[in-house]
């Protein structure tokens, strides 16, 4: 059917009606060409608009079918149907908060469609706001019972969050619908490795891996959950044949964005390092102006949580995070804009370094109204901001926020490198260094490096905490992560997996913080020592220098 008419051009019905066809009957080439052909002879109309768009979507030239859509759309600015296909395009160009605010206005525009509370709820999952995007895809079953993919994919994020009988109940469903739908069987095969049934993970799996129409996302999320089930059988060597085939995958699919030499994260790792080796101590040990006596709404204490990506920080985030005294936020980038602005060139850490007066006042600033955005309530509580890989600003920190404490978080540097390239990480200009074992053990090596420069350097009120201590004393290093934060013991600690803060289930940590404290942990490397050789001579001197033992 045709989106809008007019007759002023005696040549337009007729090409209406017969690029309408060609959509209804899923023609989508045919479309596209007719609607090219139209507005080339300059009829001008949102039907062809939207059908050479549908064609560029098919095509995956999601820009230019956004375009279309666009234009579609300022003819017919309340069509619902031409907001979700903008964001269909968007979701394609994984541009996710636009996209989500094309899925709320399509509803604005009809409330009713299923359809578009399933896409905002997918856009909503990939931004991480997982309880909204199960409120969407709950909102999507209420209006159609039977959305199959509205229930594969809340069965997904159920599992993820340990909510057994429902995904179960969901995913089953879903494959009643739609046989064969690879998030039903991710959420199985999630429930099944939560059960550690790893032989029945492998055996939903492996069918999947052999179709040629499984998509490059789903392989990549495929190919972990096999690695897993491989490593739960003691198939050691299998499994990390595994963890590579996905990694290689993902490089495949965002070496473009991350190959380039200015783009990659140990650059700039490397650059801060040679500034701090060459910088006096003088130049920065002088403590700057004292921060304003705390307001109503300031926190009691303000902690930093730093350290290395899988070194036990999300663990320690939700045992401290569940006394009702500490409020902890979960990797926000509260310092991503001041690190944009001074660390980024030798002049910007010489101008950080000599900090004072109203631009050192406006910086904080900056920084607690990233805070108020976040929407946490911090007055009066203790207040933990963490971010592993602030490690890397902490200069920032010490010239902000000469008060803060530190918790350094430490775990075997074997375990770290390998749990990086084992785990799967939303790929960003950091996590794109896992993807190899060897830029892996570099980028930790040289974050390392940094750090110790940093405790040379700089006035840092620091703690080390040490994972494997934890887990052999829970108390009795939780108490002593206590007295150094300035807060009582609290016992629902004990039951973290209880009462700790919500988690992030995108997170590579989210399962295993959803169960009482374990020591499986520990030691990983050694049953992958053989993989592991190669890069054992970048990791040795941090493994001598954190104490731990040679093998």
């Amino acid at each position: 059917m045709a989106i809008g008419s007019t007759l002023i051009d005696p040549r337009l019905e007729p090409a209406l009606a017969e690029v309408s066809a060609a959509v209804a009957t899923a023609d989508l080439l045919r479309a596209g060409n007719l609607a090219e052909r139209a507005l080339r002879q300059g009829m001008a109309h949102p039907t062809f608009f939207n059908a050479r768009g549908l064609a560029f979507q098919a095509a995956g030239r999601y820009g230019e079918a956004l375009e279309d859509f666009r234009r579609a759309s300022a003819y017919l600015p309340r069509d619902a149907t031409i907001h979700n296909a903008i964001g269909v395009c968007l979701t394609g160009l994984e541009r996710f908060g636009a996209a989500l605010k094309a899925f709320d206005e399509a509803i604005e525009c009809d409330p009713y469609r299923a359809q578009s509370h399933f896409r905002r709820g997918a856009a909503l999952s990939r931004l991480g706001n997982h309880e909204d995007a199960i409120a969407a895809y709950e909102r999507a079953l209420q209006l159609d019972p039977h959305h199959a993919d509205a229930m594969a994919n809340l069965s997904l994020l159920l599992a993820r969050g340990g909510s057994e009988s429902r995904a179960l109940e969901l995913a089953e469903r879903a494959l009643s619908l739609k046989p064969g739908d690879t998030n039903a069987l991710f959420a199985l095969a999630t429930l099944d490795a939560d059960r550690k049934r790893h032989a029945a993970v492998e055996a939903r799996i492996r069918p999947l891996l052999d179709s040629p129409e499984l998509s490059a996302h789903a392989r990549v999320g495929a190919y972990g959950l096999l690695g897993d089930a491989l490593d739960g059988q003691s198939r050691y060597a299998e499994a990390f044949e595994i963890y590579n085939k996905r990694n290689e995958e993902l490089r495949r699919l965002h070496g473009a964005q991350f190959v380039s030499a200015e783009s990659r994260a140990p650059d700039a790792t490397g650059h801060m390092i040679t500034y701090f080796e060459k910088t006096p101590a003088a130049q920065w040990k002088a403590r700057p102006a004292k921060a304003p006596e705390p307001g109503r709404d300031s926190p009691k204490e303000h902690v930093f949580l730093l350290g290395f990506l899988r070194s036990g920080t999300t663990l320690l985030e939700q045992v401290l995070g569940s006394s009702p005294e500490i409020v902890a936020l979960e990797e926000k980038g509260t310092l991503n804009m001041l690190g944009s602005i001074y660390m980024t060139s030798e002049d910007g850490l010489d101008l950080l370094s000599s900090l004072d007066g109203q631009r050192l006042e406006d910086a904080r600033k900056m920084y607690w109204a990233r805070v108020r955005e976040l929407n946490v309530d911090i007055a009066g509580k203790i207040f933990l901001d963490k971010q592993p890989l602030n490690t890397i600003k902490l200069p920032l920190i010490a010239k902000l926020f000469p008060d803060a404490k530190v918790l350094f978080a430490l775990r075997d540097p074997r375990d770290v490198v390998f749990s990086c390239f084992r785990r799967q990480f939303r790929v960003n200009v950091t996590t794109y260094e896992f993807l190899s074992l060897t830029d892996a053990a570099k980028f930790y090596a040289d974050t390392m490096r940094l750090a110790e420069l940093y405790r040379e350097k700089l006035s840092l009120n620091l703690y080390e905490h040490r994972y494997e201590d934890m887990v052999q004393d829970f108390e009795g290093r939780v108490r002593a992560v206590c007295d150094f934060i300035g807060t009582e013991w609290s016992d629902t600690m004990r039951e973290f997996d209880k009462h700790g803060p919500a988690i992030d289930l995108r997170s590579p940590s989210a399962t295993q913080v959803r169960q009482p404290l374990y020591g499986e942990g520990q030691g990983q490397w050694r049953r992958y020592a053989e993989q592991l050789a190669p890069v054992m001579p970048i990791l040795k001197p941090w493994v001598e220098r954190f104490g731990y033992p040679p093998a």
